[in-house]
């Protein structure tokens, strides 16, 4: 009888054993494991959904009702694009031209403010994508900055792109508007200009700042060094989806940073950035990456 215990304590040990040896190579060679073993340890408090130019999939990109749209979906953050027009106001608007998304033509920079309101900012989108047009988007004003501060306050997180190229002292520009709401609290900037940020971080070093990143091609690996200098201004990075990997993301959220990628429109995707261990995600459908997420949570994936 004991010699029949022997044996079956020396199978359950060498099973154990077994078991153990192949998740240690699992945890060794696999980022995704990594990430997920940390998440566990010390879980995520907040996986943020980003409506990106607000909820853009269903309204004109950065206009009122897009913002409006995000808040209802109940989105964590819009994100939004400032251009400064010719008197160096700061208005919502992603390109440097406002041709394609108003009914006019020429640079931001080129028009002043009056004539920037003069624009419809909406019929386009109508036109565009009749499955969701709405008879209130035709007419509707590109805002300025303040005015969607005005609207929103510090009832919305916001996330602000400083576009390049640069308009000259637009940093300085950006942080008066935000502390002139006080609304420090509930702001980010990003950019993919560097210099920019680092100005940025010289005059407001409690604004959270995130270094935007394109990548041709799916990376596995981001350098230390480039990682250690993104730390001495930013709180974390943000590439395009498609350029990043499960390999990427470990490595970014080792080195101590946030990422969350852009732009995600596809639930799929969506699922994969999430089961990666991401911080959050950039979406023109943000009801889409909170569905996701919820289902994760249901399902009980880590």
């Amino acid at each position: 009888m004991m010699r029949i215990f022997r044996h079956k304590a020396y199978f359950i040990g060498l099973h154990v054993l077994t078991i153990i040896c192949l998740f240690s190579t699992l945890y060794a060679y696999s980022p995704v494991i990594r990430v997920k073993v940390k998440q566990i340890i010390t879980p995520a408090d907040k996986v943020y959904t980003i409506a990106h130019r607000g909820a853009s999939g269903y309204a004109p990109e950065n206009t009122i009702p897009a913002f409006e749209l995000a808040r209802e979906m109940k989105s964590d953050s819009i994100e939004l694009d400032i251009q400064l027009t010719r008197d160096l106001v700061p208005v919502v608007i992603h390109d440097e031209r406002v041709n394609r998304t108003t009914n006019g033509t020429g640079y931001v920079k080129n028009m002043t403010l009056e004539q920037i309101k003069q624009l419809d900012a909406g019929s386009w989108f109508n036109k565009a994508y009749p499955m969701f047009a709405r008879d209130l988007y035709a007419g509707i004003i590109v805002p300025t900055l303040e005015e969607v501060f005005d609207t929103f306050g510090s009832n919305m997180n916001y996330v602000i792109e400083i576009k390049e190229p640069l308009p000259k002292n637009i940093e300085v520009i950006l942080n008066d508007s935000i502390t002139k709401y006080k609304l420090e609290s509930v702001v980010s900037i990003h950019s993919f200009s560097a210099s920019s940020l680092q100005r940025f971080h010289s005059i407001n070093p409690d604004i959270p700042l995130y270094q935007l990143v394109w990548n041709d091609y799916t990376a596995t690996r981001v350098t230390q060094a480039y990682l250690t200098k993104v730390k001495t201004y930013a709180v974390g990075i943000s590439p395009n989806f498609q350029g990043i990997s499960a390999a990427y993301v470990a490595q970014v959220k080792r080195a101590g940073l946030k990422l969350m990628p852009y732009t995600v429109n596809y639930q799929l995707n969506m699922d994969k950035a999430y089961s990666w261990g991401v911080d959050g995600v950039y979406t023109n459908f943000p009801d889409r990456f909170l569905e996701v997420i919820a289902t994760n949570r249901a399902n009980a994936k880590w």
